[in-house]
């Protein structure tokens, strides 16, 4: 009996001991089943992306520019041929852009390919397409989704950096830092000390922004002064040294002095390093409230650096310092961005002039701002701080997801940047579908 005893021990140690090591290699193995297909979904949602980007480029954009021409034309010929027509109701309808971005409804294209059976003939019958024969559709196990937004419609920290730095471009930076900055809703931020017990000053955060970017050592002065840098980062409990080169990440400007995970969290989403225009002008063609959170913030910043050509000196108009007056015309010229678009830069002043156009008569609104004092910005200046045109450089944010493991790629993907190091053997399709500035997997 001692033996059977002790023999039954020992096998129900060796077999506890084997299933226990069974269920660890199986749950290893299912882990990296579920790693490896989530890894290429996301990829796959990155190149779909990448796809529609394409498509708004090459289809939707020229149609698009087509139909804008002919509603200018129809507005124009139906102006001059009615005259009982009233001005207010006209210049509130003019200016508007006619605007189809595919990229922002992203989310809803990727279910075609990602959604369940019922969830893709779901879509379809949405649209009216019956999708029981189209193969190609619809996922077995496993899901994915992208989100996309435009880096062109941000304030590109990185122009005039770098080893040979430009002060001019460098003021332009300078003045949309501050004019982001200015309103009163971001006081907190710069009314708090940080773990040094030092206080932030707006112009001296957007001084340390510029000077963490280039290589010089002498402090950014829109006065034209010639202070040293001195921000004392070798001071810190965890000591370095400052960049003196342009930007690698948006997230790099978090180590400059000044800027805290509040300001991250207020400005991070109008601040980039990737934008495509060597001037440094943002593209109001690309800026939205549907992905990217509300753009006033930077509307009314564009409008403040305007009146700002020399930041040494009052603005042009005052009234641009005044929240009450700019932040609801700001609103108004951020949901016309996201349904309509802009097709000029005129939209922006002409309604600036008259605030009234900016609803029409019947509009409980039309009282309110027909009281509003005008805000005379001129055009000129405007148009050395924005455009408006199609976007190039956009964000992919895309993640695929299998049983418990999920993966999320981060690239940058400029459609018209110059292709310097393939990775495949097709450079011409390559490029042609988008370059990769940034990628990362996490």
């Amino acid at each position: 009996m001692l033996i059977v005893l002790t023999w039954l021990a020992l096998m129900i140690s060796v077999i506890g001991e084997f299933t226990y090591g069974t269920s660890v290699d199986a749950a290893q193995a299912a882990n990296a089943r579920d790693e490896l297909r989530a890894h290429y979904l996301a990829v796959s949602s990155v190149n779909l992306s990448r796809l529609l980007i394409k498509i708004q480029q090459q289809f939707i954009d020229p149609v698009m520019g087509q139909v804008q021409k002919m509603l200018q034309q129809s507005m124009s010929s139906g102006s001059t041929g009615s005259g009982g027509t009233s001005g207010a109701s006209s210049t509130a309808t003019s200016g508007l852009g006619f605007s189809l971005r595919v990229t922002d409804y992203a989310g809803s294209l990727m279910g075609f390919f990602s959604g369940s059976k019922d969830e893709v003939a779901g879509l379809g019958s949405l649209i009216g397409i019956d999708t029981s024969a189209i193969k190609g559709l619809g996922l077995k196990s496993g899901s994915f989704d992208a989100q996309i937004t435009s880096e062109d419609g941000k304030i590109d920290m990185n122009c005039g950096s770098g080893v040979a730095s430009d002060k001019s471009k460098q003021l332009i930076v300078y003045r949309l830092l501050m004019g982001l900055m200015f309103s009163k809703r971001f006081d907190r931020l710069f009314s708090e000390a940080d773990t040094s017990g030092n206080f932030a000053v707006r112009s001296d955060v957007a001084r340390a922004i510029i000077d963490w970017a280039d290589a010089d050592e002498q402090m950014f002065s829109p006065e034209g002064g010639s202070n040293s840098e001195d921000y004392r980062y070798d001071a810190r409990a965890d000591h370095y040294r400052a960049h003196d080169n342009s930007y690698d990440t948006v997230e790099e400007v978090k180590m400059v002095r000044g800027v805290s995970d509040s300001f991250m969290e207020a400005f991070q989403s109008y601040l980039t390093v990737y934008a495509s225009d060597p001037t440094c002008k943002v593209n109001l063609g690309a800026i939205s409230n549907k992905e990217s959170g509300d753009c006033t913030p930077l509307v009314m910043g564009l409008i403040r650096a305007a009146a700002t050509p020399d930041p040494t000196k009052p603005p042009t108009d005052p009234t641009v310092f005044d929240d009450t007056v700019l932040y609801p015309l700001a609103s108004i010229l951020c949901d016309r961005a996201s349904t309509a678009g802009f097709d000029s830069l005129d939209t922006i002043t002409s309604l600036l002039k008259n605030p009234q156009t900016a609803v029409l008569p019947d509009d409980p609104r039309y009282k309110i701002f027909q009281s509003m004092r005008p805000i005379n910005i001129d055009a000129g200046a405007l148009g050395s701080l924005a455009y408006v045109g199609s976007p190039r450089v956009y964000r992919v944010t895309a993640t695929g997801q299998s049983g418990r493991v999920k993966k999320k790629i981060t690239a940058i993907v400029d459609s018209g940047r110059a292709l310097e190091n393939p990775l495949t053997l097709t450079p011409g399709s390559e490029k042609a579908a988008g370059v990769f500035q940034y990628w990362r997997e996490e």
